[in-house]
């Protein structure tokens, strides 16, 4: 029955004896024993960490736990929790592995998530909620696909209760082929992590391809990311990017280690060549996008009155971007290509230099997010939910109306001068085909913002 750390990959299986119910019982006893305690020997499970990697702006995203076993070396991870289980104290066992991931996690970098796999029969079990804090914020908890084929209204209230307490919830090994898309949305998890299987080899086989292109319409449809496990190839990475797929974790992207390792550059490398490549297919309104809100045009720097008539051609952008003389101006084409960005509000955000003028004159340090854009000339993405709540973030979420806000850095000549800021009414990560018309919108709206000169003269708040 799978377990913390019964994710990939696993140690390769050798000849030799595997761990009995027993063998769980002297390992919980000894763990237990005074003077020993978390981590005091090599009794207990040792927990490594495997990066995941944020696969639309090319960031760290957080880390999975994964617990092994220093004896018995023939035995893997799930040999062990097989035996718990045998034994019926596979409910003690797990709860030991998530102590000593959340004992690592402690010290993972911030901002990012911690998952663990817990069995949904340990769900809501005394000694999971005796390792649990109360604040679960920053914790993922992964439960498997084939574990969800059971109709229990006990794990739906386990996993309610977690996510009261700030949990995310993933299932894992989706497409496997157990519990079925109508499970999925009864369950209703923040991430679907795909089946290893589908994800190798899905450079070379245009069925694995399709199949995950459709769990990634079902998870933008119902309000899911999706993160495909066992990436091991550059080659797998980038087609599975390019299926808009959110999330990566695999030896291409970070091998499982006893601290936080960084995610390997050539992924990053990867990643980035394909979110900066050129556009492709953006004559016409982005497809598969959720259209603005009837009404609302946008919210941008510098402009009050209503945006000019929504822009459909991204060529039209382009052209009428090209020929603004302000500020005010310049925002109000952005607000006018809403529909074809597939957003309810586009805004204009200019720097001046530790400073952004955007709904408010903000510094870059009340600003974290636009901060981390600006330093890194990446993508960044803002969610209602973890954002903080005294940041310029959440003031921009608060005053456009928007729960999800995704800011381009607009750069010229190797600056940046400003951001391009969209925003949409519901919580959204958005993938890698969604970007590419922002950020080509955005590469040419670096030029003019630069030419227009400093931001002072726009400031109207």
């Amino acid at each position: 029955m799978p377990a913390v750390g019964c994710r990939t990959p696993e140690p390769r299986r050798a000849s030799g004896r595997r761990p009995g119910p027993a063998d769980v019982r002297r390992l919980l006893a000894d763990r237990n024993r005074p003077g020993i305690g978390p981590g005091g020997d090599d009794r207990s499970p040792v927990v490594f960490a495997q990066p995941i990697l944020d696969l639309v702006s090319g960031t760290l995203s957080g880390y999975e736990a994964l617990a092994r076993f220093r004896q018995f070396p023939a035995a893997t991870p799930d040999d062990w929790f097989a035996a718990a289980h045998r034994g019926g104290v596979g409910a003690a066992l797990e709860a030991c592995a998530v102590a000593e991931a959340l004992r690592l996690g402690a010290t993972r970098p911030p901002g990012t998530v911690l998952s663990v796999n817990v069995s949904p029969s340990v769900l809501g079990s005394a000694e999971l909620e005796a390792v649990l804090p109360d604040d679960l914020t920053g914790l993922q908890v992964e439960v498997t696909e084939h574990e969800l084929a059971d109709d229990s209204a006990a794990l739906h209230t386990a996993l309610d209760r977690l996510r009261q307490r700030g949990a995310r919830i993933a299932v894992d090994d989706v497409g496997a082929g157990y519990a079925g898309f109508r499970r999925l949305v009864e369950v209703a998890p923040d991430v679907l992590k795909l089946d290893r299987a589908l994800v190798t080899g899905v450079s070379r086989e245009p069925r694995k391809a399709a199949m995950v292109e459709a769990i990634v319409q079902f998870g933008a449809r119902t309000g899911s990311r999706v993160c495909a496990e066992g990436l091991e190839t550059v080659e797998d990475l980038t087609v599975v990017t390019d299926l808009a797929v959110g999330l990566g974790q695999g030896w291409v992207i970070g091998k499982p280690t006893a601290d936080f390792a960084a995610v390997d550059p050539i992924a990053r490398q990867a990643c980035h060549a394909g979110l900066s490549g050129p556009a492709r297919g953006l004559s016409g309104p982005a497809r598969g996008l959720s259209g603005p809100t009837p009404g609302h045009s946008g919210s941008a720097l510098g402009h009050s009155g209503p945006a000019p008539g929504q822009l459909l051609d991204l060529a039209e952008v382009l052209e009428t971007l090209a020929e603004v003389r302000t500020h005010r101006e310049a925002a109000a084409v952005l607000a006018g290509a809403a529909t074809l960005l597939g957003c309810s509000t586009v805004g204009l955000a200019v720097l001046d230099g530790r400073r952004l003028e955007y709904e408010g004159s903000w510094p870059l340090s009340r600003a974290p997010v636009a901060r981390q854009v600006v330093d890194e000339r990446a993508v960044g993405q803002v969610l209602a939910g973890p954002v903080a709540p005294d940041t310029a973030e959440q003031a921009w979420l608060t005053a456009t109306g928007t729960r999800s806000m995704v800011l381009f850095p607009l750069v010229s000549a190797g600056n940046v001068v400003g951001l391009l800021a969209c925003g949409r009414r519901h919580e959204h990560c958005w993938s890698r085909a969604e970007l590419r018309p922002a950020r080509t919108v955005a590469a040419a709206a670096g030029a003019v913002i630069a030419a227009l000169g400093a931001p002072t003269a726009i400031r109207t708040r």
